[in-house]
């Protein structure tokens, strides 16, 4: 028997495939996912703005593996990660998201949650049911394709990943990390770019997937190298331009 959720599921996906048919004139080639994202991006974020917020504390769960996937959330202010959890306790970081940033959008998929969402510092979110996403997105075919192209953005990502740590070394996730922070939330100055949040050492090595006192000790080869610079309890500052340059020579080698 079909359930109501699934049926609430399959009318989405109907909804996203109609209109990504109608579109396919405009954007029929890969390269015009980024037009596409651009165009659309802020849409369904409005509309998420417009509903109750709901603050936490540092350390403070949205939702945890296992929970009803029910809804979908937007990231107002703060830092938030989502994490998945081994069976020994052992946790691996899979995304750390930042204000405006859209999570939980793995509710489409169906049954429980597959991860767990945790605000690394005070953050403020809004909540839109699963049955009110849908509803919003039948008035609004934008706000579909929007979610789709953030959807295949997510995937790209996870792909990406996926090939990180089965291929690279401890030390070359932990480059790409810290790229990948920068360019989310980094500061710009005439060398550098300082990331906007402070990021626990213990995080960074939940992200590459490696001890804590691995990515310590890698973390000051880096600041010895020049690469970084950061101070007990301080933002990190990365030198962009190095850490890319040890990253394409790596890919020649």
């Amino acid at each position: 028997m079909v359930t109501e959720s699934e049926v609430l599921r399959l009318e989405l996906l109907d909804l996203i495939l109609e209109d990504a048919a109608e579109s396919s004139a405009e954007f029929s080639d890969h390269s015009q996912c980024v037009v596409l994202s651009s165009c659309l991006r802020g849409k369904l974020c409005a509309q998420l703005a417009e509903l109750p917020s709901r603050h936490l504390r540092a350390g403070e769960r949205i939702y945890l593996m296992g929970n009803p996937a029910r809804s979908l959330f937007l990231l107002q202010s703060g830092l938030v990660k989502t994490s998945v959890i081994s069976p020994d306790g052992r946790e691996l970081t899979l995304r750390i998201y930042g204000s405006g940033d859209i999570l939980g959008e793995l509710c489409l998929c169906g049954g429980g949650r597959r991860d767990e969402a945790i605000a690394l510092e005070a953050s403020t979110v809004t909540e839109l049911p699963l049955t009110a996403l849908l509803g919003r997105l039948k008035r609004e075919p934008e706000a579909a394709l929007e979610l789709a192209s953030i959807m295949c953005e997510r995937l790209a990502d996870a792909y990406e990943r996926v090939e990180s740590l089965s291929w690279e070394t401890v030390l070359e996730r932990l480059v790409r990390t810290l790229l990948r922070l920068a360019a989310d939330f980094g500061e710009t100055s005439a060398s550098d770019s300082h990331i906007g949040h402070y990021i626990k050492q213990d995080e960074l090595a939940k992200i590459v997937g490696a001890r804590r006192e691995v990515v310590s000790g890698l973390l000051n080869r880096l600041r010895n190298s020049g690469h970084i610079s950061y101070s007990p309890r301080g933002f990190i500052a990365v030198n962009r331009a190095a850490l890319q340059a040890y990253v394409d020579a790596r890919a020649s080698a």
